[in-house]
């Protein structure tokens, strides 16, 4: 039923449309409410726009999960740089949609190369649950944990069709895995180990079967575009991120969460009933379900899917099993990686509760995995035939049915997707910093012609305070603009350039009350910087 022109083309609309539907719709709700970029919003922005100018940024966002150092690197921003130019109060917001929109597209195509109709919707299929269990990836694409999350889920599904033989993929996975691992370090090491190992994988189908090496170079010339920035920085810098990044294990003063958590954290994903299966938690709440959840039930999973990698070879010969049980354990392996070196301090994940994310496609994959196999090796028993033909006959018999339930939740989550998003609009668009930095902007470009500014920030909410600084620094940067900020260690997040070092420029006061935001701007003088 799944071989027919017409009902593919139709399949593989559902299979693109779903998927993106959550990503149309989001922002789309969000400008339509007077959205604004602030906090770590703004800073993409303002960091998008340097990208076209001799300033641009060579690293990533400022990471919270060590001190003193940044995500590996800028790609985020050069992808968003055209569209932050043509459109500065949105374009952050729907050049990321657009963006993920590709990446979402680029999952579905890849897993379509490997299992067709049924591959393609199994891949939009998880991207919606994904956006069901957090709509705010789909709401707000642009912060740089929930991009990168969508060119992760790229990444996997280029590098499981690399590893079932199409081996074309290969330069994709490198594109995307690259993307995601420079805009969140959660990302990198999951995503670096699958690039590794779906080349060497490649090389060795292509070697045995005397194939081209076309790709190898493709993929090795988009690498070196994509890293071109932190590998310069890099070496040219007495401070090179990426070293730092290799030393940050100790970067961090205080408690990490440890090994223990980390495991915890997987059995959260993987033991029934899943952290993903349960809506709206707290990030304490989510603290307390892993630090409850048994270490032991991580490790067993993990060696069920390294044992139907095993039998998938032989005497499943399932090399789609087996493929997808490599991506599924690779990627596990990398999260205990994030969860073992999560700082502490005083609220523990509370802050970074983001973090959890990464369990989804942890978990949902490891169950398909672990079912896809058991039910593989149930029919080869019962059977009693030769490995490959009842292995055959039941990926086709398995994909037919997967399509069919695959296709019925695209539709079904694609719609429940929609009215998800409506708390999350109303909390992003009632945050006071919106409209204070833009009340704050427009009395600042009235009072003085755009130069360089001394800028201090005061709001009697000091929850909003950096939102409200990094909102007002973005909205005075199109209207020629450089603020220097006088909280040091705020404006070493966006860069030199915006620390203030004393030099003799107008100070810009902005006080934020419950009643209204009041602008003082004083003649030049030499001030001193405030941590």
């Amino acid at each position: 039923m799944f071989h027919r022109p017409g009902r593919l083309t139709a399949l593989r609309a559902v299979a693109h449309l779903g998927a993106w539907l959550p990503f149309i719709l989001g922002p789309a709700r969000l400008i339509q409410h007077g959205w604004r970029p602030v906090g770590d919003e703004a800073a993409i922005a303002l960091r998008s726009w340097n990208s076209l100018t001799a300033h641009g940024p060579m690293v990533g966002q400022a990471t919270r999960l060590a001190h003193g150092v940044f995500d590996p690197g800028p790609l985020e921003y050069w992808l968003l740089a055209i569209p932050v130019h043509m459109d500065t109060a949105h374009g952050v917001l729907w050049g990321a949609a657009i963006c993920c929109l590709v990446a979402c597209s680029l999952a579905v195509e890849a897993a379509w190369s490997v299992l067709g109709a049924a591959g393609g919707l199994c891949a939009s299929g998880l991207i919606i649950g994904l956006t069901l269990w957090t709509p705010a990836i789909a709401v707000t694409p642009s912060w740089n944990p929930w991009f990168g999350m969508m060119f992760f889920i790229a990444a996997l599904a280029a590098a499981w069709a690399v590893m079932s033989g199409h081996r074309g993929w290969w330069p994709a996975l490198v594109v995307t895995a690259s993307i995601a691992a420079q805009s969140h370090l959660m990302f990198t090491v999951p995503s670096g180990v699958l690039a590794i190992l779906a080349l060497v994988v490649g090389l060795v189908g292509a070697i045995r079967g005397r194939l081209g090496y076309w790709w190898v170079l493709a993929g090795l010339i988009a690498g070196a575009a994509c890293w071109s920035a932190p590998l310069i920085q890099q070496f040219t810098s007495p401070d090179g991120n990426l070293g730092l990044l290799l030393r940050s294990g100790g970067a961090t003063t205080g408690p990490r969460t440890g090994g223990t958590f980390s495991l915890r954290a997987l059995s959260a994903a993987m033991e029934p009933v899943p952290v993903w299966w349960k809506s709206s938690l707290q990030p304490s709440a989510i603290y307390q379900l892993i630090s409850h959840r048994p270490a032991w039930f991580a490790v067993a999973v993990l060696v069920l899917l390294a044992v139907a990698a095993v039998m998938a070879v032989r005497p499943l010969r399932c090399r789609p099993l087996g493929a997808l049980a490599v991506v599924t354990l690779v990627i596990s392996l990398g999260s205990l990686v994030t969860y073992s070196g999560i700082p502490v301090h005083n609220t523990s994940l509370r802050t970074l509760g983001y973090l959890v994310v990464l369990l989804f496609p942890i978990g949902v994959l490891s169950w398909l995995v672990v079912g896809s196999w058991a039910v593989l090796t149930a029919r080869l028993i019962l059977s009693r035939l030769a490995a490959a033909q009842p292995a055959a006959r039941a990926v086709r018999a398995a994909g037919a049915l997967a399509g069919l339930a695959a296709m019925a939740l695209v539709a079904v989550g694609a719609i429940l997707a929609v009215p998800r998003q409506g708390p999350v609009v109303r909390q992003v668009t009632r945050d006071p910093a919106m409209a204070a930095s833009q009340a704050a902007s427009r009395q600042i470009a009235r009072a003085l012609p755009g130069q360089p500014i001394a800028l201090s920030v005061h709001d009697f909410n000091p929850s909003v305070l950096g939102r409200l600084t990094l909102g007002v620094t973005w909205a005075l940067t199109p209207e020629g603009f450089r603020a220097e900020i006088m909280r040091t260690r705020l404006a070493r997040e966006l860069g030199d350039r915006y620390v203030f070092r004393g030099e003799e420029i107008p100070l810009v006061k902005v006080r934020v009350r419950q009643h209204g935001t009041s602008v003082a701007v004083t003649r030049p003088t030499r001030l001193a910087s405030h941590r």
